[in-house]
This record gives structure tokens, C-alpha cells and sequence, in this order.
């Protein structure tokens, strides 16, 4: 399977949030996030990690695209639980091993995108681990959509697309990964 394989020199650079970090409790960020949509008003919201994603759900906002891989703090979870709260979305799947982006998985949050801008609510299913999928779907998301995943330390990031930010993380992609077999 082509991939592209993170580079363990940049492992400790992709820990730094991307965007706006918000250290609060899960229900505090979601309400912020909440707000945040509310003042840019972006033409996309998504989430990537089910953790994340389930918070934004429970706080009344759906995610155009949600990224899971039912996981959470690398221990499974119950997959009826985001798909009971997911029943809507159109599914897109894929597979994504850890510490990859795979062809298949770029591709796959790239349709779901495109999907997602032409008014369907796409969910990406992947096989193996989503971590690293927000970023194809910064790079991909329209300007003024907001993408939001969670960091280990149990913050949640929001980035703010904008041209130079998907320029940023196509150059990161390209540095910060091998092109490899996964």
C-alpha cells in the first residue's frame, strides 16, 4: 500500500498544536468551539478522533466530516456509540496504519470533503489510526473551515483553514514524511 511514513525526527514537532489550543475540560472546549463557529461562521467543521468528535455531537454541533478510527487513548471503544450518534452521515472508509498517511486515507478525507461541500455529512471510518489525518483535511478544507482534533495531553485543537495555513501543512507533509509501503 503507498504511504507516506512520519519521520521519527518529527514526532515531537507534530505534538505542537497546529491551531487553537484549548486546554479545558471536553464540555468547556466543545461550548468554545461552539462559539468559534458562531463567529466565523466556516463553510465546513471537521473533527478527527471519535473522542473529539462524540464531544462536539454531545454539545450540538455536527461535524460536516468526522475522522474516527474507534480508538480513543489507543484503547478501542464501542463502535454503536459513534454510530448511534454518526446514523445520518455517508461512510467513507479506509485504511491508515499508525505513524502513516496512507494514498487511500488522503484520498478518502479529500472525497469526504468534497462530499461534505456538496451538502452530504461524511463520516471517514479508519482502519487503523486517524491521528494523522487532520492533516490532509487541513490541506483539503476550504478557506474559513475549521478542523478540530485532540492532543494526548488532552487538549482540543482548532485550525482555522486559510491558503497559507494548507500550504504549511502540504510543505510539512512533504518534509516530515518518507514516501513508503506501509
Amino acid at each position: 500500500m503507498n504511504a507516506y511514513r512520519l519521520k521519527e525526527s518529527y514526532r515531537e514537532t507534530l505534538r505542537v498544536p497546529l491551531g487553537l489550543a484549548l486546554y479545558y475540560p471536553p464540555s468547556k472546549s466543545a461550548h468554545l468551539l461552539l462559539e468559534l463557529v458562531e463567529l466565523v461562521k466556516p463553510p465546513l467543521v471537521v473533527s478527527v478522533g471519535d473522542f473529539v468528535t462524540e464531544n462536539l455531537l454531545n454539545a450540538g454541533l455536527r461535524p460536516n466530516v468526522a475522522v474516527i478510527d474507534y480508538r480513543t487513548m489507543r484503547s478501542d471503544i464501542d463502535p454503536s456509540r459513534s454510530k448511534k450518534l454518526l446514523n445520518s452521515y455517508k461512510i467513507v472508509e479506509c485504511v491508515n496504519p499508525p505513524g502513516f498517511l496512507t494514498f487511500n486515507a488522503i484520498q478518502a478525507v479529500e472525497e469526504a470533503v468534497k462530499n461534505a461541500q456538496a451538502g452530504d455529512l461524511v463520516l471517514v471510518s479508519v482502519q487503523g489510526e486517524e491521528d494523522l489525518l487532520s492533516l490532509p483535511a487541513i490541506a483539503s478544507a476550504p478557506p474559513r473551515s475549521i478542523v478540530v482534533y485532540g492532543l494526548w495531553l488532552g487538549a482540543c485543537v482548532a485550525v482555522i483553514c486559510h491558503p497559507s495555513v494548507s500550504r504549511s501543512v502540504k510543505r510539512l507533509i512533504s518534509t516530515a514524511f518518507d514516501n513508503s509501503k506501509a
